[in-house]
C-alpha cells in the first residue's frame, strides 16, 4: 500500500510540474504514470478531479491574458464533442483509436515544427471544429489537449497567452468531466480520498512548473509543448502499432 501511494504521488507531482510549466500536460503525464499503481477505473476520475483542484488555484491569474476570443469558439466543440467520442470509442477498437490519434498529433506538430501558423483571427468554422476534435478526443481517450496546445501554438501567440488560455479551457474541461462523471457514478468515496491526498504533491509540483516558467524564456515555452507533443504521439503509434503485432 505505501509503495502504490508513493508510486502514484510521485507521478502526480511529475505531471503538475509539467502543467505548472506549459499549462497543460496534466492528464497526459498523470495517466500513464498513475496506471502504474491504480486501476484504470479510478485513474481517470482523480486526474478529472486534480484537473478543477490544480486549475482553481490559478484561474485567476490566467484570466486576463486567456484568448477569450478562441475560448468562445472552442468551448461548444468541448461540450458536444465529449458524448461523440464516447460514440465512436464504442465502434472502433483501442488500437485503432490510438493511431488515429497519434497521427492527428504527429502531422500538427511536423506543420508546427516547420513554421505553419494561422491568422490572427482564424474562422470561427476553424476554431469549432478543432474544439470538436479535441471534445472527441477527451470522449475517446481522455487526452483531448493536444489539438487545443497545437490550435494556441499555431495562432502564434506568445508562451503567456498559451499557457493562460490552455489553464482556463482544461479548467472548463475539467468541470465538464466531473459532473459527467459524478452523474455516472465514477467520482466514488475512494478516489476523493485519493483526490485529497493528492493535493500537496499537486500544489507543490504545480508551484515548482509556475516557478521555472517564469524564469524561463518564451521560446523555451514552445519547444517544451512540442516535444512532449511528439513524445505523446509516438507513444501512441507505437502502442497501436505493438497492439496490432499482438493480434497478428
Amino acid at each position: 500500500m505505501v509503495q502504490t501511494f508513493l508510486i502514484a504521488l510521485g507521478g502526480i507531482f511529475l505531471a503538475s510540474i509539467l502543467r505548472g510549466f506549459t499549462g497543460f500536460g496534466f492528464g497526459l503525464a498523470a495517466v500513464p504514470l498513475l496506471s502504474l499503481a491504480l486501476p484504470p477505473a479510478q485513474v481517470v476520475p482523480l486526474v478529472v478531479v486534480l484537473q478543477v483542484v490544480v486549475g482553481a488555484g490559478g484561474l485567476r491569474k490566467a484570466w486576463s491574458q486567456t484568448d477569450w476570443r478562441a475560448m468562445r469558439g472552442l468551448a461548444p466543440g468541448l461540450l458536444i464533442g465529449i458524448p461523440t467520442g464516447l460514440i465512436i470509442l464504442t465502434a472502433f477498437s483501442p488500437n485503432t483509436v490510438r493511431l488515429a490519434i497519434g497521427l492527428i498529433i504527429a502531422g500538427s506538430v511536423v506543420l508546427l515544427w516547420r513554421g505553419a501558423r494561422l491568422p490572427p483571427k482564424p474562422s470561427g468554422v476553424l476554431t469549432a471544429a478543432v474544439g470538436a476534435v479535441s471534445g472527441i478526443i477527451s470522449g475517446l481517450a481522455s487526452m483531448g489537449g493536444p489539438p487545443i496546445v497545437v490550435y494556441l501554438l499555431a495562432l502564434g501567440h506568445g508562451a503567456a497567452v498559451v499557457r493562460s488560455t490552455s489553464i482556463v479551457y482544461f479548467m472548463l474541461s475539467g468541470l465538464t468531466g466531473v459532473v459527467a462523471m459524478s452523474y455516472l457514478g465514477l467520482i466514488d468515496r475512494e478516489v476523493l480520498i485519493w483526490s485529497a491526498a493528492s493535493i500537496p504533491a499537486t500544489y507543490l509540483g504545480n508551484w515548482i512548473g509556475t516557478r521555472a516558467f517564469h524564469k524561463a524564456k518564451p521560446h523555451h515555452h514552445r519547444m517544451t509543448a512540442l516535444i512532449v507533443l511528439s513524445v505523446l504521439a509516438a507513444v501512441l503509434i507505437a502502442r497501436a502499432l505493438a497492439g496490432y503485432h499482438q493480434r497478428s
